[in-house]
C-alpha cells in the first residue's frame, strides 16, 4: 500500500503523490450551545462563506484531544509561590488524582484545502483554460506531459504551493478564525491516529520534516526525506474484518471506522439533526474523531448535475403516473426538491456543490470496549444509519489522516455548503482559561475540564471583576472561597469582606497564621480606620469625604449645611498634607453659625457608633492593619436596606450602613494599592450593595483600572439580579469580567440572568436549566465572552467541608 502522506513542508501536506498538495489550517473552536439564535446563525453563515470561498476540494478533521493531568501539574508547578510551597504541592497532587477520572475530551479542528484545481468535465476545463493567462496554461501543460521522477519536487513548485496556501489562508480568514498548522501539530495528528482510544502520543517537535536540496539541469530540486514522515506512522496494523488491531507506541488500540449513511431529507437549523459534527459527538462520554472529505463541484458542473436530477425525477414521476397506483407523494417531493436545487444553484451567488463523505473513527483499549462504544455512537446519531464497511477499514483509517480524499466509494452524498456548515464542526463546549487551576467540568457528555486563571483579566487587558449570582445555597460562597484559597497559594494579597459572617477560608490551618481579622465595631482603637480622606483613591478622596459627611446630616437639613461641608472639605484638603474627616469637623467649628451647627452634629458621629471609623485623628497614627497576606473584615450586623428599595426611603441607619460599605471598598483599595506588582483579590459578599450604588459602581470601575495594570481582582457575590442591575447593563459591561450564574428560584430572575450574560432572555430551554441547577452548577461566562454550563468542583474533601456554609447535623442527632 502506498504511503498516504509523502511530504510535509510547513503547513503544506502532500498526499500519496507530490502533485497532490494540501494546505493545512487549524480552525478556532468556540462555545456554541448557549448562544442566542442570531449568534448561531452568524456562526453558520461564516462557515458557509468559508466553504464557498475555497473553490477547492476540502477535508475537515475534528479530532479529540485528551486532557493530560501530568501537563496540568507541570504548568502549575512553574507558577508555584515560595510562600506556601508545601500546601501548593498538596493541592496540585489532589487535583492530579482527581483529574484522572475526568473525561477531558477537547476537540481540535483542522481544515485542509487542496492546492490543485478541482476536477471538472471536459467542456468546463477547456473554457477555463482559454480564460487563463497563456503562459500559465503552457506551464501547466508542460508539467502535465513532462516525464520526470515523481520522487523529486522542484523548488519552484514548492514555492508555488506555499503561495497558493497563503491565498487559501487569506480567503478563509475573511470568514473564520484560522491559522496555518505547525509541523508538530501535523505530526501529532498522524501519530495519534495509531493510538486512538489509548491516550496522547508524546510529541517533542524534534522530528520536523526536512528535505535535501540539490541541483539538476540548472534547476533547484527538493527530494523529500520520506523517512521523517514515515516515522510518524509508528504502528503495526492488523485487519480484523470490521475492526483494526493496531500495535502503537502506547499499547494495543482497537479501532473501527464508521461511515454516515443518508442524511435526513428535511431538517432545520439549528438542531441536533443537522449539527452532525457537534451535537452527537459532544454527548458521548469518550472521544471520537470525524473527517469530512469533500470534492468541490463548481457551479457550472453542479447545474448539469441538478438538471440531470430533474430529468431523472421527471422520468420516475412519469413511470409512476402510468402505473396502477398513480403518483406517490415521494415522487412529487423528489421533483420539487430537484427544482429547488436548480433554483438555488442559479442564484446570483452561483454557489457550488460538494460531494462529501462523513466518517467516524472510534478507538478503545479492547475489542469488547470497542463494540460498546460503537453501540453508544449509533444511539446518539439516532435515525442516521452508521455503516461499518467490511474490508474497507484500512482505507477509512487512511482517510482520517490529513491531506486525504475519499477512499471508499458508495457512501458519498451531494451536499450544499449550507448543509456542511450546518454540521458545525467548529462548535464545542470549551470555556475558561488556557492555564490556571482546575475550576470544574462542563455538563456535556464530553465532560471537558474547565480551568480558571485569576490573572487572565489583567494579562488579556479585559475586565478583571468576577461576579457570581444565585439563590441561597447555590454555591456562590463556596466558589468565592475556592478562588481566594487558590489566590492565597499563589501568594496573592487578599481582602475578604464578609457581611454574613459565614466565611471559613480564613480559619484554615494553613491560612490562619497569615490572617488578620478586623472586626468593624464601635471601638475607639479602630477610630479612623475607614477615613475616606485617608483610604479613598486620590481622585475620589474629596468626593468620597463629602458624600460620607453629607449622609450623616439629618434628612431635612438645610442646603446651606451641605454647602458648608463641601467648603470645609476643600479647605482641609488644600491646607493639610494628610487630611482627615475629624479635621473637617474642627474646621467647621471655627466657621460661622451654620458651620458650627454642622460641626456639632458631625461631632456626635465622630465619637460614637460605627461612624467613628470614618473620623481619623490627625494627631494619632493609624491602626496597625494591612500587614498580613489576608485581611478578614466581618461586618455581619451592618444595617442595610432591602434589595431594590428606593434610596429616598432609607432610614438614617441604612444610609450610614451604605456609607460604611463604600468606605470598606475604599479601605480594600487602599490596602491593595500598596503592592503594585502582586496579585490582589478583593472579595465582597452581598455585592448588590455596591452594584446598585452609583458611587459603588465608580469604585468598581477604579478597581478595574487597578486590575488591568496592578493585578487587582474584585470578586463580587449577590443573590439577586435587580431591575437596576439589568437596566444598567451598558455601564456594567465595563465592570464585569468572568460571570457565574448559579441556580435561580424564579423565572423572572432566570430571564434577567440570561440577559446579563448576553443570551436570549426568551430562551425557555436555558431559563429552565437555570431553575433546575443543583448546588455548584452554573452558567459560566469567561473573560472572552464564551458561555457554558459547568459544575464547579472543590476536589479536596477537607476543603469542601470547610467551605460549606450549610449547617451540619449534630453527631448525636436522631
Amino acid at each position: 500500500m502506498q504511503s498516504p502522506i509523502s511530504f510535509v513542508y510547513g503547513n503544506c501536506v502532500f498526499g500519496p503523490g507530490l502533485d497532490d498538495g494540501w494546505a493545512a489550517f487549524v480552525a478556532s473552536t468556540s462555545s456554541y450551545d448557549g448562544l442566542a439564535l442570531s449568534e448561531k446563525r452568524s456562526r453558520f453563515l461564516a462557515l458557509m462563506g468559508a466553504l464557498e470561498s475555497t473553490e477547492a476540494d476540502l477535508q475537515i478533521l475534528r479530532v479529540s484531544r485528551r486532557w493530560r493531568p501530568e501537563h496540568y501539574a507541570q504548568e502549575l508547578r512553574r507558577e508555584s509561590s515560595a510562600l506556601h510551597a508545601s500546601s501548593y504541592e498538596r493541592y496540585i497532587a489532589e487535583h492530579s488524582r482527581h483529574l484522572g477520572e475526568v473525561g477531558g475530551v477537547q476537540p481540535r479542528v483542522f481544515l485542509l484545502v487542496s492546492l490543485r484545481d478541482p476536477d471538472r468535465d471536459l467542456a468546463s476545463y477547456v473554457s477555463q483554460a482559454v480564460e487563463r493567462h497563456p503562459r500559465e496554461w503552457l506551464h501547466a501543460l508542460k508539467r502535465g506531459v513532462q516525464l520526470r521522477d515523481r520522487r523529486l519536487l522542484a523548488a519552484s513548485e514548492l514555492e508555488r504551493a506555499r503561495v497558493r496556501s497563503d491565498q487559501a489562508h487569506a480567503r478563509l480568514a475573511d470568514y473564520i478564525s484560522v491559522r496555518p498548522a505547525r509541523g508538530v501539530e501535523l505530526q501529532w495528528l498522524v501519530r495519534r491516529a495509531f493510538c486512538r482510544g489509548l491516550g496522547e502520543p508524546h510529541v517533542d517537535g524534534l522530528h520536523e520534516p526536512r528535505a535535501l536540496v540539490f541541483e539538476r539541469n540548472g534547476e533547484a530540486v527538493l527530494a523529500p526525506l520520506e523517512g521523517d514522515v514515515m516515522r510518524w506512522m509508528d504502528g503495526y496494523v492488523e485487519h480484523h474484518g470490521r475492526a483494526l488491531r493496531i500495535q502503537s507506541e502506547l499499547g494495543t488500540s482497537w479501532q473501527s471506522l464508521l461511515v454516515l449513511g443518508a442524511l435526513p431529507e428535511r431538517a432545520s437549523f439549528p438542531g441536533a439533526r443537522v449539527e452532525l459534527m457537534f451535537a452527537p459527538v459532544e454527548n458521548l462520554p469518550f472521544g471520537v474523531d470525524l473527517t469530512l472529505n469533500a470534492r468541490f463541484l463548481p457551479n457550472e458542473l453542479a447545474l448539469r448535475i441538478a438538471r440531470r436530477k430533474i430529468q431523472d425525477a421527471d422520468q420516475i414521476l412519469k413511470a409512476e403516473s402510468d402505473g396502477e397506483q398513480g403518483i406517490s407523494d415521494q415522487g412529487y417531493e423528489r421533483t420539487q426538491e430537484a427544482r429547488d436545487l436548480l433554483t438555488f444553484l442559479q442564484s446570483s451567488s452561483r454557489p457550488p456543490l460538494l460531494r462529501a463523505t462523513l466518517s467516524i473513527a472510534i478507538g478503545a483499549t479492547s475489542e469488547q470496549q470497542l463494540e460498546e462504544r460503537i453501540e453508544m455512537c449509533r444511539r446518539v446519531y439516532g435515525e442516521i444509519r452508521l455503516h461499518r464497511p467490511l474490508g474497507d477499514q484500512l482505507e477509512l483509517f487512511c482517510q482520517h489522516l490529513p491531506a486525504q480524499r475519499t477512499r471508499v466509494a458508495g457512501y458519498d452524498d451531494t451536499l450544499t455548503p449550507e448543509q456542511i456548515a450546518a454540521m458545525m464542526p467548529t462548535a464545542t463546549h470549551a470555556v475558561g482559561s488556557q492555564r490556571g487551576f482546575y475550576l470544574g467540568r462542563t455538563l456535556s457528555g464530553s465532560s471537558q475540564p474547565v480551568r480558571f486563571n485569576l490573572r487572565e483579566g489583567s494579562e488579556s487587558n479585559r475586565n478583571t471583576a468576577i461576579l457570581s449570582v444565585g439563590a441561597l445555597g447555590s454555591g456562590k460562597t463556596t466558589l468565592d472561597q475556592k478562588l481566594k484559597y487558590e489566590g492565597f497559594l499563589l501568594g496573592a494579597r487578599i481582602v475578604d469582606c464578609d457581611p454574613k459572617g459565614d466565611h471559613r477560608f480564613h480559619l484554615l490551618d494553613e491560612v490562619a497564621p497569615h490572617t488578620e481579622c478586623i472586626t468593624l465595631r464601635p471601638d475607639p482603637a479602630l477610630r479612623g480606620v475607614l477615613d475616606p480622606l485617608r483610604v479613598a483613591p486620590a481622585h475620589l478622596r474629596q468626593d468620597a469625604a463629602v458624600s460620607f459627611l453629607r449622609d450623616l446630616l439629618p434628612g431635612r437639613a438645610e442646603p446651606a449645611w451641605e454647602t458648608a461641608v463641601v467648603k470645609a472639605v476643600d479647605v482641609v484638603s488644600r491646607r493639610s498634607r494628610t487630611p482627615t474627616c475629624l479635621e473637617v469637623v474642627h474646621a467647621l467649628r471655627e466657621g460661622d453659625e451654620t458651620d458650627a451647627q454642622v460641626s456639632k452634629t458631625l461631632e456626635v458621629y465622630a465619637h460614637a457608633g460605627l461612624t467613628q471609623l470614618g473620623f481619623a485623628d490627625p494627631a494619632m497614627a493609624p491602626p496597625p492593619v494591612g500587614h498580613k497576606q489576608v485581611t478578614y473584615l466581618p461586618i455581619r450586623d451592618l444595617p442595610s436596606p432591602e434589595p431594590g428599595m428606593a434610596r429616598s426611603e432609607y432610614s438614617q441607619a441604612e444610609r450610614v450602613g451604605e456609607q460604611i460599605v463604600r468606605l470598606i471598598a475604599m479601605f480594600a483599595m487602599h490596602l491593595m494599592g500598596a503592592e503594585r506588582e502582586r496579585l490582589k483579590l478583593f472579595s465582597f459578599d452581598e455585592g448588590w450593595r455596591l452594584l446598585k450604588d452609583p458611587i459603588g459602581r465608580t469604585l468598581l470601575a477604579s478597581l478595574q483600572r487597578m486590575g488591568r495594570s496592578e493585578l487587582a481582582v474584585p470578586i463580587i457575590s449577590t443573590q439577586l439580579i435587580t431591575d437596576a442591575l439589568v437596566g444598567e447593563r451598558e455601564s456594567l459591561e465595563n465592570l464585569l469580567g468572568a460571570t457565574f450564574i448559579f441556580g435561580m428560584r424564579s423565572e423572572t430572575e432566570a430571564r434577567r440572568a440570561l440577559a446579563l450574560l448576553g443570551l436570549d432572555p426568551d430562551d425557555r430551554r436555558m431559563s429552565q436549566r437555570l431553575l433546575e441547577f443543583e448546588a455548584g452548577r452554573c452558567l459560566f461566562r469567561d473573560h472572552r465572552g464564551r458561555v457554558e454550563a459547568i459544575q464547579v468542583e472543590v476536589v479536596v474533601p477537607s476543603l469542601l467541608r470547610a467551605f460549606s456554609t450549610t449547617p451540619q447535623p449534630a453527631a448525636n442527632a436522631a
